[in-house]
């Protein structure tokens, strides 16, 4: 049984999840929205979505055999979360020259074809790590800058952590770009960036970009989240039974450097019951790069990660005066650190369900951009169009 509705075709604008994963971008947009295409390759993930939504529109398969005739002409919305490991700072830094990231010019050249035609999407949302805006000394950033801007859409980015709604540090750039016959209000935007959604690194990297590029560049505008987001103890599962063996505790303690040490020892000497978070990182030492076990209390998760990202899984570490316990986060504990409900059916196999999990993104997150950005622009389109002739001169931003 499906846990989620579509809504009526007639009244919800259409949009596509590219790269769905296990449809968490669909889990924050919500019924509001009407998915009218969804692909994905991974045979797990793809399961997953089945499990959870309406697949009736689903279609397995590497992006590069979708024919375009099988994407719905001018979208309201196209989401592309595009693979990370090659940008990600624990994967190889190839860029959009690896593998796996290289997906996006596959993806790219679908919405060009359908630009031949004026039935490109009127909104897009691409999702990515951080590094994108450093990848190959800024050379990826400009490059899918300059996508948006020769395809004629306006664009701006942000930087959006998940640790604003739910207690994981998951820093992710959106790059939001709106067609050029759309109406973007004023409100949405400023003529100044805003440290929130635009810190250093990314107002560097559009300051680098040539002047035309730039020229298509918006700063989204979106209030500060005031709503307290929930502490790490609430989303753990009362009756998890896998706790490491005493030695394989000690082993992680053993890994710690001096720094990390103290913060246990600190947590003891408090003799108030604690819990934090364990992850395992390769850091230069002597020369060398060795494996280290590093330790969090301060009520928040590290950033989730699929395990073929190049770290280790997340763990747990329970202090109680002297007594000090490790395990595994468990697959339910970790989706509830990405805003998925417990309703949502994950994989049976935990490697799968990591896998689905840190290759996602954050449902609150999406959930915010829709409500502070995506659609407010839907709405105003949908006014803006009934008052004016059926024509693609409509108004863009002006900068």
């Amino acid at each position: 049984m499906k846990h989620y509705s579509v809504p009526n075709k007639n009244t919800s604008p259409y949009w596509a999840e590219f790269f769905a994963g296990g449809g968490m971008a669909r889990a924050g947009l919500g019924s509001q929205w009407n998915c009218v295409f969804a692909n994905d390759l991974d045979p797990h993930k793809l399961s997953s979505y089945r499990s959870n939504w309406d697949a009736e529109h689903l279609i397995p398969g590497d992006i590069a055999a979708v024919s375009p005739e099988l994407i719905p002409d001018s979208l309201d919305l196209a989401w592309a979360s595009t693979p990370c490991q090659n940008f990600s700072s624990a994967g190889l830094g190839n860029g959009l020259l690896g593998n796996y990231s290289s997906a996006f010019l596959t993806w790219w050249n679908l919405i060009q074809t359908k630009q031949l035609t004026y039935a490109h999407p009127k909104l897009i949302v691409l999702e990515n790590v951080r590094g994108l805006l450093k990848s190959r000394k800024g050379e990826d950033f400009r490059t899918l800058a300059e996508s948006f801007a020769k395809a004629g859409y306006s664009f701006g980015v942000v930087l959006v952590d998940a640790v604003h709604f739910l207690p994981q540090s998951r820093p992710r750039i959106f790059i939001i770009a709106v067609r050029e016959d759309q109406h973007i209000p004023n409100f949405l935007y400023n003529n100044i960036s805003n440290p929130t959604w635009h810190p250093s690194d990314l107002v560097e990297a559009v300051a680098n970009l040539p002047t035309f590029i730039r020229d298509r560049h918006i700063w989204w505008e979106m209030p500060i989240p005031s709503q307290p987001r929930p502490i790490l103890a609430a989303i753990l599962e009362d009756d998890a039974t896998h706790w490491h063996s005493l030695s394989q505790t000690q082993k992680l303690l053993e890994s710690m450097s001096p720094s990390h040490c103290n913060k246990i020892r600190t947590a003891i000497e408090s003799g108030i019951p604690s819990v934090g978070t364990l992850f395992r990182r390769m850091r230069p030492h002597e020369g060398k790069t060795r494996s280290f076990t590093e330790v969090r209390f301060d009520g928040v998760a590290g950033c989730l990660r699929a395990s073929d990202g190049g770290s280790s899984r997340q763990m747990l570490i329970f202090v109680n005066g002297e007594s000090i316990k490790t395990r595994h986060m468990t697959s339910r504990e970790s989706a509830r650190l990405m805003g998925l409900p417990d309703e949502y059916q994950l994989p049976n196999i935990k490697t799968h369900a990591v896998k689905l999990i840190g290759d996602g993104v954050a449902v609150p997150v999406v959930k915010f951009l829709d409500d502070h950005l995506l659609s407010k622009l839907t709405t105003a389109n949908h006014r803006f169009s009934s008052r004016t002739s059926e024509s693609h001169s409509s108004l863009s931003v002006t900068l």
